[in-house]
């Protein structure tokens, strides 16, 4: 029985294993059938899409960012290219030291020591040799390191942005940094255009990252960035890079600007400032003076030139008489004294010789015959904004940055800020926005708003996607009627006044000088010596082509808009007019233009009368020094141009004369003129001369030194 009842025990217990088994086994069975379900059918679309990323690789395919191109869309301002980032490889650098020291000669901006460490990094195998700043090299950079034949060292493929005309137009334009971000300018306002968008590729690929052949692939192709043609031509824009540069040369100014804009549409043909950078070191040469463009992000008192808005206002309203006389020096306005430039005046003169001379107390009387409403009415017509706000209005110009001018904040307006408004003292304006309001006057009345993009195109066929146009702001800001008499007004500001370094030979200029005194940086008044002098003028004056603007920011050995912008505004003004096309005029017997054309003939020894008749009809002003016949000196030189609009003739011995009145000539002429009466001339200030030690009508006689005292704020 024991044995039967062991026997029966093992049997229980092998059923009861074999029954586990059995149900271990079936449960196995039922979690692979469970797990198998779970597959095919939850989680399938899951496992799909992780299988897809082991057999499929997708790439981004970035755009081409458009080119940047001047208005003839032949010369590239900015355009992208091939650049590289230079990387090693550490575990086959085998000699650091001496590849450090190969590639520095190569690669610039890297010391020698700075790659070295680079080289030797710990816990890496592969590095790039990046800086902060650019560190993307050229095709000829990479090919010169290949040529080096150093181990471990290789190009990686990227894009970078060129500036193929380096530094001109260059706050204009903008830059875009080694992350492709632009950094102002155009740059900046068109990126969403310029940038364009990514597109991308998938495909299958084997186990090394290789596309599997006859694989088929998903391709969406990149949308690349548009071209922008500019309104900006090369060739102006050249010449006046190089006129400003020639500026900060000679007289060591503190900065500068110039604007060439074609008053017939409001499209900007050049601009540019000093200092300036390169876009295309960018890392080396931008920091927060030279990135300004002061053309339309600095505001500063706009001086003589903004009296071309008065007058434009007193002639529309029939209140300007250019024969009228009127009492220069100095006038009383809310018991304060405004003088002229000349501060003992030129006595009782028109309000035409007023213009010319640029008389403040010519613009006040002007600004009070307006009065308030109107004068403020008039500067808002012409673009600038409301003087009885804090700020103006922008031109609307398609660049970041543009400021709005700053006012008074108040109304109504105090006596004597009518009065400095008037003359443009008080307020603060951008050199955009006056160019505008004199191309409004150029063009016979029209305001428009400026302009730098003229068209976007298709970088792949080269046809325009868009093209912009000429927007008029404002019609008839004045009569053509108007303009055409403020315009003949400017031309004599050229013939006979401050602006005469501004003519050109073979086109009448007209135009304004401005010198304004630079406010001291607490706000307490002016500071001493420091001006900001400008000139503003267009030509042919009759039917003007071209609007220059050119100011000067604390030149250092001048301080006049007549001496250092004016002539630069005229170099700007004859190449623009040739590079478009502008043919000169014939020579013409007008009497300012006859004479400017002519040289002085040699008169020595010459019959007076016989001379006097040679010049007549010319524009010429004689002034004969002495009672006798004939011609002893001269002034101007033989072989000098009569530009100047006046003749000195001695025919005395100066100790016979009475002193001539100096007050009011530059002082190369007055230098001329002592010379001729052999006086030597000690001179205090710089400009034009305001008192001289020898008063008019003195004697002369045994006198052999004139002090001459000179100011530069000659408008």
């Amino acid at each position: 029985m024991d044995g039967v009842d062991a026997m029966n025990h093992e049997t229980k217990k092998s059923k009861m294993r074999s029954l586990l088994v059995g149900l271990g086994i079936t449960l196995m069975l039922s979690a692979v059938i469970f797990r198998l379900f779970w597959i095919q059918t939850v989680s399938a679309s899951f496992l799909r899409e992780q299988a897809q990323k082991t057999w499929e690789k997708k790439e981004v395919i970035q755009p081409n960012r458009g080119s940047i191109l001047d208005r003839t869309g032949e010369v590239s301002f900015a355009e992208s290219v091939d650049q590289y980032v230079i990387a090693a490889d550490l575990s086959q650098v085998k000699n650091p030291r001496k590849t450090a020291r190969e590639l520095a000669t190569v690669m610039e901006g890297f010391s020698e020591e700075e790659l070295y460490q680079r080289l030797t990094k710990k816990g890496v195998r592969q590095v790039e040799l990046k800086r902060k700043g650019n560190f993307k090299v050229s095709r000829e950079v990479r090919d010169r390191i290949i040529a080096l034949g150093l181990d471990g060292i290789y190009p990686i493929q990227t894009t970078g942005r060129q500036y193929p005309q380096g530094k001109q137009a260059a706050q204009v334009l903008g830059f875009l940094n080694v992350e492709g971000k632009p950094g102002g300018g155009l740059e900046q306002q068109y990126d969403s255009i310029l940038k364009g968008h990514p597109g991308n590729i998938r495909f299958e690929k084997d186990a090394k990252g290789n596309p599997v052949p006859n694989s088929s692939e998903d391709y969406q192709p990149p949308d690349h960035g548009k071209n922008l043609v500019l309104t900006l031509d090369a060739e102006i824009q050249y010449t006046v890079e190089k006129t400003l540069d020639e500026i900060m040369a000679e007289y060591g100014a503190k900065g500068a600007t110039a604007i060439v804009a074609d008053p017939n549409n409001g499209e900007i043909l050049a601009m540019a400032s000093r200092p300036t950078f390169n876009p295309n070191e960018f890392d080396r040469t931008l920091d927060e003076n030279n990135s300004v463009n002061r053309g339309v992000s600095t505001q500063y008192e706009p001086g003589s030139t903004f009296k071309i808005v008065t007058l434009a206002a007193a002639v529309e309203e029939g209140l300007f008489q250019p024969e009228e006389r009127f009492q220069s020096g100095s006038i009383q306005v809310a018991g304060q004294t405004i003088r002229d430039w000349n501060e003992s005046g030129w006595g009782e003169i028109s309000y035409a010789r007023g213009i010319h001379l640029s008389s403040n107390v010519a613009f006040v009387h002007l600004g009070e015959k307006l009065g308030a409403d109107r004068l403020i009415r008039y500067i808002d017509r012409f673009g600038f904004g409301k003087i009885t706000d804090a700020h103006g209005r922008k031109t609307g110009l398609d660049l970041p940055g543009e400021e709005a001018g700053y006012y008074f904040g108040h109304s109504p307006l105090h006596g004597t800020e009518l009065a400095t408004t008037a003359f443009g003292q008080g307020i603060a304006v951008t050199p955009i926005q006056q160019v505008m309001a004199v191309s409004a006057v150029a063009n016979g009345g029209t305001l428009y708003r400026p302009w730098l993009v003229k068209e976007i195109r298709d970088p792949r066929t080269g046809k325009p996607v868009k093209k912009h146009k000429p927007y008029p702001v404002r019609r008839e800001v004045i009569s053509k009627k108007t303009a055409g008499t403020v315009r003949e007004l400017l031309r004599g500001v050229v013939t006979e006044g401050t602006g005469r370094q501004a003519e050109v030979e073979g086109y009448q200029v007209a135009g304004k000088t401005g010198t304004a005194q630079k406010p001291r940086e607490d706000g307490r008044g002016y500071a001493p010596g420091k001006y900001i002098v400008s000139f503003i003028g267009f030509a042919p004056a009759k039917n003007p082509k071209v609007v220059v603007y050119v100011a000067v920011d604390e030149p250092a050995r001048s301080a006049h808009g007549g001496t250092v912008a004016a002539p630069a505004a005229g170099r700007i003004i004859g190449e623009s007019l040739r590079q478009l096309g502008v043919p000169k005029a014939k020579p013409s017997r007008t009497p300012r233009e006859s004479a400017s054309k002519r040289d002085a003939a040699d008169w020595t020894d010459r019959p007076v009368d016989q001379v006097k008749k040679e010049l007549k009809g010319t524009g010429v002003k004689v002034n004969i020094l002495g009672s006798g016949k004939r011609v002893i000196h001269q002034y101007p030189a033989p072989g000098e141009s009569l530009s100047g609009g006046t003749v000195l003739l001695l025919t005395e011995s100066p100790r016979a004369l009475e002193m001539p009145d100096l007050t009011g000539r530059p002082l190369r002429e007055a230098m001329e003129w002592c010379r001729l009466l052999e006086l030597k001339p000690e001179i205090r200030g710089e400009g034009f001369v305001t008192r001289q030690s020898i008063p008019p009508g003195d004697p002369i006689m045994d006198q052999t030194e004139i002090r001459l005292e000179l100011n530069p704020d000659s408008g």
